[in-house]
């Protein structure tokens, strides 16, 4: 193990040599792991069972951290990331790793340490991107399920304490902190890069942040609170987006003058003596210094919302925004009345478009220590940027001038959600958005694919070629299913300035949402969701090894194909009927995916498509039972309904 003393690897090393030094104890302890999990081999299992083995789990993290270590990459390999090479595995630990390791009928929540088993199973289906949601401590006031939501942030430097494993108490002075570093060691070591959820616009309703900086928040009468939501405007439709036209109106609007008077002064203005009270009885016996502030105040901090108007979303209960300014944009100062007091609305939520001229440069400065703190003390390799798009320019381009500085080749993705955006979000300095992928399944028509992929080539930066999020409904959970999913992956693995992404789940078909906060189709149905409810992922899901299997072979057959997917030679195809055909072709050869999203079967022959080529070979079929073979040009094939064909051809020799 030479070569892990460097101290890059140094937690990782400690995990290695105290699993080494428990595996020779004879205490027994039941751990049951799903058996899809063991891509290392591991041959000593004491049971087999439904799909789960039962492992000594000192014996398996042993035998799991040496092989990271034999396959692990050359530590001083620190080439930049091609994303034309990437593939983007997003994990909410909790709920990746969760499972019933004792099998008492209780989930277990995912820790750092058991999240590590899974790298060999990323590995294998070419993730080499882990973005990871938010890990920090949450709060649980409010919740939405029986779980707080990992977005309410309550400490920025803390981490969730569920997330540090019982099998490390023995451990002794090892914290959760170098537990999470153990895990980025551990991804490091597999040529996988580690992206953080950072969450800089909204926090927790009882943020620990409240005690010192209670000004940093908006405060609404505890009276509003119940249906508290931001005010409908006559006159505009649907999703509107706040711009400076709308102003007027906006403010001028009945509706949001009731809504300006919901909302109060700091506590610490309205009664500095009270205020000093109540934090120090919130020290002294643990009380929730929100609740104290609710009962001697009667007032809390304001719900958060949409910033676009009468959008049909409701409110988040469970979060509340900063105050990024001390005053409001100046357009809006001539409609409001000389005493009100720091208010939510469209317009201040987007900072970047409506900023004031008295920054609130403590909270900058503390989102500069954080970036900072989670660059240097985790080694994470960059960020995604919840509501990035509402953040002051000025301090957003700071903020990634500082990862920059120390992370030159950092990632740092925008939750952007339309790609005609891609040049203002490029010009911010983001090098990667989420971009509108996830909407096409809410229409998934020819002519909408069509445009969406002939767009896709002009983009300034790549964007998450998927087909669920973390914020919409599963795939699966959509007319067509499995078959549906199966197209899509394999639809989305090549698309030009596409970065393939796969939500936690979709890789063994998992029904059960994350969250369905984008094109819902639940019917606004209550139904457990893993950002607010304890749940396990369906690991045993019959279809779970054809899936993997498929990501495999996706990454395989990009990989082969390297130096052909480029921009410049990628083409869309006239198609039949329901066929979506797109490819890419040099002077030697040709890949065609062909994708039929219709009803019926539709039959294409490849000479129609492609005039210079004779030799094609199947790579791939998403109806594994279908045989690959070689092709002939002229061949008429026949596509079923949701399926999709990779082809691969060399050049005709005359």
């Amino acid at each position: 193990m030479s070569e892990l003393t460097s101290s890059e690897r140094k937690n990782f090393e400690q995990i290695y040599r105290f699993v080494e030094e428990k595996r020779l104890e004879k205490n027994k302890v039941d751990f049951w792991i799903p058996k899809i999990w063991n891509e290392i081999g591991y041959r000593d299992t004491e049971v087999e069972q439904s799909g789960q083995i039962k492992v000594n789990p000192f014996h398996y993290f042993f035998e799991l951290f040496q092989y990271i270590s034999d396959y692990s990459n050359n530590p001083n390999d620190k080439h930049a990331l091609e994303y034309r090479e990437a593939t983007i595995y997003s994990s909410l630990v909790r709920y990746t790793a969760a499972w019933d390791y004792n099998r008492d009928g209780h989930i277990e929540s995912g820790t750092f340490l058991r999240m590590i088993i899974l790298l060999p199973l990323l590995k294998k289906m070419g993730v080499n991107i882990l973005y990871l949601l938010p890990i920090n401590e949450y709060s649980d006031m409010h919740p939405k399920g029986d779980l707080g939501s990992p977005y309410a942030i309550k400490n920025y430097f803390h981490l969730d304490a569920n997330l540090h494993d019982p099998l490390l108490d023995d451990l002794k002075g090892f914290t959760i902190h170098q537990e999470f570093k153990a895990l980025v060691e551990a991804c490091h070591m597999q040529g996988i890069k580690v992206v953080q959820d950072f969450i800089p616009k909204t926090a927790a309703r009882n943020s620990a942040l409240i005690y010192d900086h209670p000004d940093w928040f908006y405060w609404i009468y505890k009276k509003y609170e119940s249906g508290f939501q931001p005010p409908k405007i006559p006159g505009l439709g649907v999703f509107e987006e706040c711009t400076h036209d709308h102003l007027e109106r906006v403010y001028t609007a009945s509706e949001t003058k009731e809504h300006l008077r919901k909302f109060s002064s700091s506590p610490d203005v309205i009664n500095p003596e009270l205020w000093d009270k109540l934090k120090k009885q919130s020290k002294q016996t643990g009380e929730d210094l929100l609740e104290l502030i609710e009962k001697e105040f009667e007032i809390t901090t304001a719900p958060a919302h949409s910033d676009w108007i009468n959008d049909e979303q409701p409110v988040w209960t469970d979060i509340t925004f900063l105050r990024f300014y001390l005053d409001e944009a100046p357009e809006v100062r001539p409609y409001l009345d000389s005493y009100q007091p720091p208010y939510v609305l469209f317009d201040t939520i987007k900072s970047n478009v409506f900023p004031g001229k008295m920054p609130n440069q403590l909270l900058w400065n503390l989102l500069e220590e954080v970036i900072t703190f989670n660059l240097l003390e985790y080694g994470v390799d960059g960020f995604r940027i919840d509501i990035g798009h509402a953040l002051p320019v000025s301090l957003l381009q700071h903020l990634f001038h500082i990862v920059r500085e120390e992370k030159p080749d950092a990632i740092l993705i925008s939750e952007e959600l339309f790609n005609k955006n891609h040049k203002r979000t490029f010009e911010y300095g983001y090098t990667m958005m989420l971009g509108s992928g996830w909407e096409m399944m809410t229409r998934l028509n020819k002519p909408d694919l069509i445009g969406y992929i002939k767009e896709l080539p002009s983009l300034k930066l790549p964007i998450f070629a998927c087909s669920e999020t973390a914020d919409t409904p599963r795939i699966v959970s959509r007319p067509g299913g499995v078959k549906l999913a199966r197209a899509m992956a394999v639809f989305n693995h090549f698309l030009p300035n596409g970065v393939p992404f796969i939500t936690t789940g979709q890789e063994v078909n998992e029904r059960q949402p994350l969250n369905c906060g984008l094109s819902d189709n639940t019917g606004g149905e209550s139904i457990p969701r893993a950002f607010f409810n304890k749940m396990i992922i369906d690991w045993n899901n019959q279809g779970a090894p054809a899936m993997i299997h498929l990501f495999k072979s996706l990454d395989t057959c990009k990989k082969k194909h390297r130096d052909l997917l480029l921009v410049e030679n990628f083409f869309v195809a006239d198609s039949p009927e329901e066929l979506v055909i797109y490819g890419y072709e040099n002077e030697e050869h040709v890949l065609l995916l062909c994708l039929n999203i219709g009803d019926q079967r539709s039959y294409v022959t490849l000479n129609h498509i492609v005039f210079s080529y004779f030799s094609y070979d199947m790579m791939i079929h998403t109806e594994e039972q279908i045989a690959k073979r070689s092709v002939n040009h002229s061949e008429l094939i026949r596509i079923n309904p949701l399926q999709a064909v990779i082809f691969s051809g060399m050049k005709s020799v005359e």
